[in-house]
């Protein structure tokens, strides 16, 4: 008489029949949920920007204290981007309120602008630098109150619509030294600082959201 072969042996395997169907079934899934990915990659990329802006928004608040509600007096690109004005940048003008490098002023979508380098000849002997910031800044409120800014007297915009900052993407920008960097978008939509201290995003129409 044969030996009994153990019950974990005298299992059934499955079929290539079945095998296919759970194959598709994984694929199916996969194709429905690829779709969804790219949105909320960008959803958390702009969450994530969002808490940085608020940040940069509460370092100028301390410099806007500091100066008798002054936003800081900077140029709205910093170096090495062509920008045509004597003042420091941003990150620059307000390195007592919050470090020059602070992560506070990286977008998580920017993997091009706030990495390029420059020669800092500011210091001796010079040294490489990069430039440290994803976002431009608004500078017609550079030196002035929000009372005083061309914002508020001639078009009438509250702080809670006034840009501060925003996204610098989507663009050709050109160096001091003459070169040309191509930038796409951080995001589906913009996302801005404004004047009040929130960040939020414009619709496709430059609607606030």
């Amino acid at each position: 008489m044969p030996a009994l072969r153990p019950a974990a042996l005298s299992r059934r395997a499955f079929t290539l029949i079945e095998v296919l169907v759970v194959i598709s079934i994984i694929a199916l899934l996969i194709a429905i949920l690829l779709p969804a990915l790219g949105p909320a990659r960008d959803a958390a990329r702009r969450a994530a920007c969002s808490v940085n802006m608020r940040s940069c928004g509460q370092a100028i608040e301390l410099y806007k204290n500091q100066w008798k509600e002054v936003f800081p007096l900077a140029r709205y690109m910093p170096q090495p981007w062509l920008s045509g004005s004597k003042y420091p940048a941003l990150n620059v003008a307000m390195a007592d309120q919050l470090d020059r490098e602070s992560p506070a002023y990286r977008c998580p979508g920017d993997r091009i602008i706030w990495k390029v380098t420059f020669k800092d000849d500011s210091v001796t002997p010079p040294v490489d630098k990069i430039s440290g910031m994803s976002y431009t800044y608004v500078t017609a409120l550079a030196g002035e109150t929000i009372e005083n800014a061309f914002t508020s007297k001639y078009l009438k915009m509250t702080p809670s619509n006034t840009p501060l900052l925003y996204d610098f993407d989507n663009g050709t920008y050109e160096t001091q030294d003459k070169q040309q960097i191509q930038t796409p978008f951080f995001h589906r939509t913009r996302n801005v600082l404004f004047a009040d201290g929130h960040a939020s995003r414009y619709d496709s129409e430059g609607h606030v959201e």
